[in-house]
């Protein structure tokens, strides 16, 4: 490791980094006193690669996301068209009201299903694929996924369409949570909170995406909701074929792989500069410091004293967003306007209203995004019992 360290121009070990007042060069500048200020971190400034895989997972995974909320609002009168047509070719007679709506009900929850399984394999994948690696496989979920559902009607078989939404559950579990660990390992200190509001936004956009598509100018016509189910996989496709071209996140590859060549050559990449030795040795010190630390479990989590209060705050934050309902909105919008008197001809109209709202709502919050670089949240370990909440939403 130390000889091709060597000789593509890395140290194998980085010296300790000197103190300076140059805040983006240290990691304990001057306060102008030659007096170490510890508020103060790393300041890098976004490059484009940054930028670009920003975008790119946040499109390719997040996306996705909002969309498969929205995606099975706007064709649920074809999909139970389809449902009943089908069990009469079958059994020779119709689904009544009560099992068709059971069915329609089923293949909108297992979405819900799939991504509690996706998030309960999120700690074993990030682990032996990385966070770049497991993103990639992800995606191919959702091509499989889209075929399914994409082809469903040509085969006369609901259960494709049902067995496709829980594939796209369990790749919207595992992205929901590997994503912002991605990008909050990737990112800068000062950078943080800004690149890991982008899958907040996405998702939203995902959420208006399926409510624009599901217009009935566009794809919200009987013969078409096969295709819109199957629009997936475009993002998956164009993350999958460039995801390869950016580095894996330079803390899993220091601190879990020990690989201090290729997280020197990442960091160089994402940072835009060759002098990144204070960054590397802020990982070392930081892998020196997990190492004396034992990963709690679940359980012995729930059972410890000394965080009962910050587990509770957490539990009670993510049960009330799950709780407030939006998701059920999303997967059924055009239905509760339609009972509250909008007339059947303007509510795919009124729902895109409710999804540009929340797209503007979500830009405000990246405005807000921004840190100084005087805090550092490192993201959590995956598989610890670490507590962080990663996105707007969690399945």
């Amino acid at each position: 490791m130390g000889e091709k360290c060597q000789a593509l121009g890395l140290p194998s070990s980085p010296p300790p980094h000197p103190l300076s007042s140059d805040s983006s060069h240290s990691l304990s500048p001057t306060d102008g006193k030659g007096t170490p200020d510890p508020s103060r971190g790393i300041i890098r400034h976004l490059t484009f690669p940054l930028l670009s895989v920003t975008l790119l997972v946040s499109f390719g995974s997040s996306m996705l996301y909002g969309y498969n909320l929205a995606v099975v609002n706007s064709p649920a009168v074809h999909i139970k068209a389809f449902y009943n047509a089908t069990w009469s070719r079958r059994y020779g007679h119709g689904l009544a009201p009560g099992p068709l709506t059971l069915l329609y009900s089923l293949t909108v929850s297992t979405f819900a299903l799939g991504g509690l399984g996706g998030s309960l394999l999120v700690g074993l994948l990030v682990a032996r694929y990385g966070r770049s690696g497991t993103l990639s496989r992800s995606a191919l979920l959702v091509l499989l996924a889209g075929s399914f559902m994409g082809f469903s009607r040509e085969l006369g078989s609901p259960e494709m369409v049902i067995i496709g939404r829980s594939i796209t559950g369990l790749h919207a579990g595992i992205c929901l949570s590997v994503v912002p660990l991605y990008l909050g390992e990737i990112a800068p200190k000062n950078l943080r909170g800004f690149l890991g509001l982008m899958p907040s936004i996405f998702i939203c956009l995902g959420v208006f995406s399926a409510q624009v598509l599901g217009l009935p100018e566009l794809l919200g016509k009987d013969r078409y909701w096969p295709l819109f189910l199957a629009v997936v996989v475009v993002p998956a496709s164009l993350q999958l074929l460039l995801l390869h071209c950016f580095p894996e996140s330079p803390r899993y590859l220091l601190i879990e792989r020990n690989d201090v060549c290729g997280a020197t050559e990442a960091l160089r990449r994402f940072l835009g500069t060759p002098d990144v030795q204070d960054a590397v040795q802020e990982m070392k010190e930081e892998q020196q410091s997990l190492s004396s630390v034992a990963t709690m479990s679940v359980w012995q989590l729930l059972r410890d004293r000394s965080v009962r209060w910050q587990t509770l705050s957490v539990a009670v934050v993510n049960a009330g967003m799950q709780l407030s309902g939006i998701d059920a909105i999303w997967f059924y919008t055009n239905t509760i306007f339609e009972n509250a008197g909008i007339p059947r001809s303007q509510v795919p109209y009124t729902t895109v209203g409710t999804g540009a709202i929340e797209v503007v709502a979500g830009l405000m919050g990246v405005s807000d995004g921004r840190t100084d670089g005087r805090t550092d949240t490192a993201p959590p370990r995956p598989g610890s019992a670490s507590l962080a909440i990663s996105s707007d939403r969690s399945l």
